[in-house]
């Protein structure tokens, strides 16, 4: 990418602009010039375009398709001030969460050791596992969120550990209940997740174009929604229990986890179109 800020450097210059009057025409900082110029940094595609025509100088002489690959590949999934500040948040608050959660049952396990059996305590010992798992990946996806350099492959990671923790968290029943229950739970949340970790690691880390893929990721996520949702349902008007607070919170955590998968793969999907339509022009 090195060839890009040299290409951005002699076209700025032949074109009798400095730094300074360029980033006023993009609306960022010279700063962000600087650094795009130096290869430490790199514009998105709208950006470039709109550099291409402010230096009269065509995309192809800034950057080859090949590079415009690399600038997707490279730069932030999400770009987006206010959508990354959201995104920041979420990550924050689900750190919070499931590091609370983590606690309270290390806290309450001596307490309760006497009234449970070894099954219970493999449920617990899976769902720490399992917790423990995305606080870790949720924590790197934070970092990199702030610092503004998760990439789509760092993204992937994020999404594919979820989604094998999703897998762990529902493998608890697996020594308990009749075959019918252990195919339904497999059916219903083990393939499902499963399918959506192998897509989402295809899709994001190894830069898989394939369309299928994001289809197979909004498919396990919008089957995450609705089965988080029918379940519950189910518990209310047939268990006859009642949905604390908590629970609450922690469902619509979830919910909200999912949607923002579904966001991240639809921008990264059409930002990958757009450098295909640009390169191609």
């Amino acid at each position: 990418m090195v060839e890009f800020g040299e290409q951005l450097r002699k076209a700025r210059e032949a074109k009798g602009m400095t730094q300074q009057s360029l980033a006023e025409q993009l609306y960022v900082t010279r700063q962000s010039v600087s650094r795009w110029e130096c290869g430490d940094r790199y514009p998105d595609l709208l950006t470039t375009k709109k550099i291409s025509q402010i230096l009269e100088v065509s995309l192809d002489d800034l950057l080859s398709g090949k590079e415009m690959t690399k600038l997707v590949e490279r730069n932030p999934v999400i770009e987006n001030k206010l959508a990354n500040s959201i995104m920041i948040a979420l990550y924050a608050f689900i750190v919070f969460s499931f590091t609370v959660t983590v606690v309270d049952i290390i806290i309450r396990f001596p307490l309760q050791s006497g009234a449970i059996d070894y099954s219970d305590i493999q449920v617990i010992a899976i769902n720490v596992l399992g917790l423990i798992l995305q606080i870790a990946f949720f924590v790197y996806g934070l970092i990199h969120a702030i610092r503004g350099t998760l990439s789509p492959k760092r993204m992937g990671i994020v999404i594919s550990a979820y989604f094998i923790a999703m897998c762990i968290t529902g493998s608890d029943n697996i020594s308990r209940g009749a075959t019918w229950q252990l195919i339904s739970l497999a059916v219903m949340l083990i393939i499902p997740n499963m399918l959506g970790a192998i897509a989402s690691f295809l899709y994001f880390v190894s830069a898989k174009n394939n369309k299928s893929l994001p289809i197979l990721i909004s498919i396990a996520c919008i089957w995450g929604i609705v089965r988080i949702i029918l379940a519950n349902y189910e518990m209310i008007r047939y268990a006859g229990q009642y949905v604390s607070m908590n629970t609450t919170l922690g469902l619509l955590l979830k919910i909200c986890i999912y949607i923002l998968i579904l966001y991240q793969t639809y921008v990264l999907n059409k930002k990958r179109k757009n450098a295909i339509e640009i390169s191609e022009q």
